[in-house]
């Protein structure tokens, strides 16, 4: 499986799950390759950014740079008026790559009908299916307020709707005991420092399982297990509507809390 690596190179954990990528393709985890990584940035618009440019480059990963902020600069456009002009841009040149899949890590941008029509185009959601949009702060926020105890994160498929494409594969996990207990009844009381504890220990968990959940997707794409046809989801043969639970697959690699 060929991969096309769209980053905006934003922190060091967007190099750090670069890395570990990698690390499992070349470790035959993931039978594949990263066919290319895209970024929009230019070289030196950040540390981080340059970087993933010198990472990928060291590994004769090919690399497409095309900025969207210098993009919208040269023609005087705000991102909602540039997108599809910036997507059609990004299309031509990632055209001439041959790939499977775009995967979208750390990727800044909201990608529109002009790059997830034509590619299958996966991302990375920290919520459950069916459960949760917006950002991660939002989502785990949300899941206290409404007393839920069940979170994760899921890989899906990139469309129309924001946050709510077809899953693909999700990490399922929850939040258990007495003192879980506790904090969730003061929470409902309005105790902000329960909140705070319940916010951390579930950002802490979810963050933990992200690169397992990418790394074991990806592997089980790359095996054929997992398959996208015509934009639907097959598993071990059979279409899936709701996503793949790889929960015990990967906790059986990494401890689960």
């Amino acid at each position: 499986m060929k991969i096309c690596w769209f980053t905006t190179g934003r922190d060091k954990e967007a190099l750090t799950l670069l890395r570990e990528v990698n690390d499992a393709i070349e470790k035959k985890a993931i039978e594949g390759e990263i066919a290319l990584v895209f970024m929009n940035r230019d070289r030196g618009e950040s540390p981080v950014s340059d970087e993933i440019i010198a990472y990928a480059e060291g590994k004769n990963i090919p690399v497409e740079l095309f900025s969207t902020k210098r993009f919208l600069d040269e023609r005087g456009l705000k991102l909602s008026e540039g997108r599809e002009l910036f997507d059609k841009e990004v299309r031509s040149r990632i055209a001439r790559y041959d790939f499977d899949i775009i995967f979208l890590a750390g990727y800044m941008l909201i990608v529109s009908q002009v790059l997830f029509d034509p590619y299958v185009v996966i991302n990375l959601h920290p919520s459950l299916p069916n459960a949760y949009k917006g950002k991660w702060e939002d989502v785990i926020r949300n899941t206290i307020e409404d007393g839920v105890r069940t979170f994760g994160a899921m890989i899906h498929m990139v469309d129309a709707s924001l946050d709510e494409g077809a899953p693909v594969s999700f990490v399922k996990l929850a939040l258990e005991g007495y003192e879980i207990d506790t904090f969730y009844d003061n929470a409902f009381r309005g105790d902000a420092t329960s909140k705070d504890r319940l916010f951390k220990i579930m950002r802490s968990q979810e963050f933990a399982i992200e690169t397992p959940l990418i790394i074991h997707t990806l592997s089980l794409l790359s095996t054929g297990e997992i398959r996208i046809d015509d934009k639907r989801v097959y598993y071990k043969g059979s279409e899936l509507k709701g996503g793949v639970d790889i929960t015990e697959m990967v906790c059986a690699t990494f401890k689960c809390a």
